[in-house]
């Protein structure tokens, strides 16, 4: 029988990542990302927070974290870096991205029983080696465009 050309796209994407070759020694993005998410779960919970939800997604997107902290509730994007080569983590949730954690945001808060008076957009970055790495939190790091942002 012969194959259709969906059934050979099928087995070439099946045989590699969304394109890029696996750098042998190396994590993929999935594993640096739950590793990232992790070290900032921790430091957020030192901080005061209380996580209620990992990786949320919706039709609208994905969000790394929400959590508590006091009355207010945070949808937190985790952006690590090796280095500021490129920029730093919190250059890298660029305006689609932002754009995507609203609408994300948006579909969360509609399904909760008690709405939240306040809430607000974090972002927590992680740069430098895994062994000895800096994170830090920018609370309110952007704004939904009916409330003052873009």
């Amino acid at each position: 029988m012969r194959s259709t050309w969906l059934e050979k796209g099928k087995r070439w994407v099946s045989g590699c990542r969304f394109g890029r070759a696996r750098i042998p020694g190396r994590p993929n993005t999935s594993e640096t990302g739950m590793k990232g998410e992790l070290l900032a779960y921790a430091f957020l919970k030192r901080q005061g927070y209380r996580i209620v939800a990992h990786r949320y997604r919706s039709r609208s997107g994905e969000i790394d974290l929400i959590g508590w902290d006091g009355d207010i509730l945070a949808f937190i994007e985790v952006k690590y870096r090796r280095n500021r080569l490129y920029g730093g983590p919190e250059e890298a949730v660029d305006r689609f991205k932002q754009r995507q954690i609203c609408r994300a945001a948006a579909d969360y808060r509609r399904g909760l029983r008690r709405q939240a008076a306040a809430w607000r957009f974090d972002i927590v970055g992680i740069q430098g080696s895994w062994q000895d790495p800096e994170v830090f939190v920018i609370k309110d790091a952007f704004r939904e465009p009916e409330r003052g942002g873009w």
